[in-house]
């Protein structure tokens, strides 16, 4: 039987989280982090993806008899980026700033050209990049391949990703393009300004929770103790949550909805307004704690071999 690896990078600001994925099946003890280096200059951020690869393909030789394999790349990136071409975009965002209009595709390729022996499998391989939200949403889909959904991720920004049949749906009558909404307006702002945890946070101040240097998790704790002003302010963000929402399920119909994320650790404390919602249309709703080990899936379908 061929072997088909993939070599899965979740990129960060912070780290990148690695992990061999053969046909289709994660291997445990690949999963590795490594600084993402991503306030350095361009020459240091590729040496260290190029570092990773290495890694992974030395792990995978030090496991593995070699034989008939074909190897894949795959990247889930933060945003902007243009993933089909492998360009980077990111500007004022204190991260991978040295990328900015860089093809990171092809310096990668490049890059790979120049090693020894253990790059040659690697040479020939394609390298892809997709959003990470899009991805989480991808491997999900596995376990749901007939379903039609929308995934959010609530974090330090909402990422979003409209699903049918474990196809990502770029274009769809209702929806914004990708099934980006992060850029979508919302009251006075846009949807990842209000939906994400500086969006609580802003919440959490026009409500009168005025603690200093308060942060999402001590909110969720009051909450959960009994705060009374801290369980509004989740109450209130699942309230408009669901009203934001309600365009967008209208014009795509999805039968569920899926959550990954950090906040989304919370949804018990925001639930009961998304989840009357839900009941109404029919609507099942799933949260993820695992949204690096479907992002990884996701990776992998990329390649649907």
């Amino acid at each position: 039987m061929k072997r088909n690896i993939v070599i899965a990078l979740d990129v960060g600001g912070t780290f990148i989280k690695s992990c061999i994925m053969l046909n289709h099946v994660p291997i445990p003890a690949s999963q590795k982090e490594f600084p993402s280096l991503a306030d350095q200059d361009q020459e240091t951020i590729i040496e260290q993806f190029i570092h990773i690869f290495k890694y992974q393909a030395d792990f995978y030789h030090s496991q593995f008899i070699e034989q008939d394999s074909h190897w894949h790349i795959g990247l889930a990136f933060p945003g902007p980026f243009d993933y089909e071409q492998g360009i980077c975009c990111i500007q004022g965002l204190d991260k991978f700033e040295s990328l900015y209009g860089s093809n990171v595709k092809r310096a990668l390729h490049e890059r790979l050209a120049q090693e020894g022996t253990w790059a040659r499998p690697l040479q020939p391989a394609e390298i892809r990049f997709e959003n990470d939200a899009r991805l989480f949403a991808l491997g999900f889909s596995t376990n749901y391949p007939q379903d039609r959904f929308i995934a959010l991720t609530l974090g330090t920004g909402l990422g979003s990703a409209f699903i049918y049949k474990s196809t990502i749906i770029d274009h769809f009558q209702g929806i914004p393009a990708n099934g980006w909404l992060y850029n979508q307006p919302y009251r006075d702002g846009i949807i990842d300004d209000a939906f994400s945890k500086r969006g609580i946070l802003q919440l959490a101040r026009s409500l009168g929770v005025m603690k200093p240097d308060l942060d999402v998790k001590e909110l969720a704790e009051d909450a959960i103790a009994g705060d009374i002003l801290s369980r509004e302010v989740f109450t209130e963000f699942g309230q408009r949550l669901a009203d934001m929402l309600i365009p967008y399920i209208r014009a795509f119909q999805p039968n569920l909805l899926v959550f990954g994320g950090q906040l989304s650790k919370s949804f018990h404390l925001f639930s009961t307004a998304l989840q009357g919602f839900a009941d109404l249309h029919q609507i099942q709703i799933h949260t993820s704690e695992r949204m690096l080990e479907n992002t990884f899936l996701g990776i992998s379908h990329m390649f649907r071999f």
